[in-house]
């Protein structure tokens, strides 16, 4: 089965390109940036040369479940098309992994996380009131565009939403700088294409309203038991953690919600405590890993991902997903940058 259906599969009904035919992928990041100019087509990507089944899956899942981690295409989404940077980039940012305090021989996160969820305190939006739930979010890699020599460029995607409390939702989404995962790729891209880079990027004409039918599957789930079933906590927790960036994108999490999926989290394996982190953003957090391990027969990539909450709130600030083997370097990250009431639409 193709990875594309297989995500869609994994999404069931919150698929939002139910539907949607997708045509034939762009050959070139220039070409990538000019198609989403328009939000009547989507376009797929080419798949990477030696990248790894897994690889490709998670990292459109990464992309389709987190709506609000946004990629540069709206391959699985009716959203709005981004706006896109005057002009496509040349140069560009190299990226970095992370640091963890506890780099090696992390211990499980359970009661690290059992702690967290016992002494919470209220975010911002617990106490706002407002019609809105407002959020700000960027992301890297959720959607690139890939050399036949495995080379890889993306661009940094800025999304802001208002959803009401019955689902509907209205958005704009701005491309910003370009960045890439190794020195070879920002090479490769820059001679494809030698622009200088842009000064700024323009921002989008204002916020649009997501079409309405996708607006009952945005109610987050309440309770523990019905919280658990959309974890999928029967799934490994490199999968799990995939999910709650999906669920933090979409939705101002309450506090008794952020402590019962802490809880949750707790009682998984897999989850490495990394202690404290320091997100891209500046934010300082605690973080915990869980490893990505490809199924036999396929091409030992090793990969995990990384939550990094607030130590306070228990919100979650950000989420890398990152290769550890064949080589260490970032494949896809995403900053929510903000969360709160408002009762101003744009």
């Amino acid at each position: 089965m193709h990875p594309q259906q297989q995500v869609r599969d994994l999404l069931g009904p919150a698929d939002p390109a139910r539907g949607v035919d997708v045509p034939a992928a762009p050959l070139s990041a220039h070409d990538l940036i000019l198609r989403a100019e328009s939000s009547a087509s989507s376009a797929a990507l080419p798949s990477r040369r030696r990248a790894s089944r897994r690889a490709v899956l998670v990292r459109a899942a990464v992309a389709a479940a987190a709506v609000a981690s946004a990629g540069l295409v709206p391959i699985l989404r009716r959203d709005p098309a981004p706006t896109r940077p005057t002009q496509p980039a040349g140069g560009g940012t190299v990226l970095q992994p992370v640091g963890y305090e506890i780099a090696t021989d992390g211990e499980p996160a359970g009661p690290h996380l059992r702690a967290l969820a016992g002494q919470l305190t209220d975010a911002s939006y617990d106490r706002d009131g407002g019609r809105y739930a407002y959020q700000r979010s960027k992301s890297w890699g959720g959607m690139s565009v890939f050399s036949p020599e495995g080379y890889v460029a993306s661009y940094v995607d800025e999304r802001r939403t208002w959803t009401t409390a019955d689902g509907r939702r209205w958005s704009d989404r701005t491309v910003l700088d370009i960045e890439f995962p190794d020195e070879a790729s920002r090479d490769y891209w820059t001679r494809q294409t030698p622009r200088p880079a842009p000064s700024g990027s323009r921002r989008a004409e204002g916020p649009r309203e997501e079409p309405r039918d996708l607006a009952p599957g945005r109610r987050l789930a309440s309770g523990r038991a019905a919280l658990a079933r959309l974890l999928g906590t029967d799934r490994p927790a490199g999968d799990v953690a995939m999910t709650v960036y999906g669920i933090y994108s979409e939705h101002l999490v309450p506090r008794r919600t952020r402590a019962d999926i802490l809880s949750i989290l707790a009682g998984i394996r897999g989850f490495v405590w990394r202690g404290r982190v320091v997100d891209r953003a500046g934010r300082a957090g605690v973080g915990v890993t869980a490893d990505l391990v490809p199924p036999a027969g396929e091409r030992p990539e090793r990969a995990q991902m990384l939550l990094v909450f607030d130590p306070a709130t228990g919100e979650l600030l950000a989420h890398e997903y990152l290769e550890l083997a064949p080589q260490h370097r970032v494949l896809h990250y995403g900053l929510l940058l903000e969360g709160r009431r408002t009762d101003t639409l744009g």
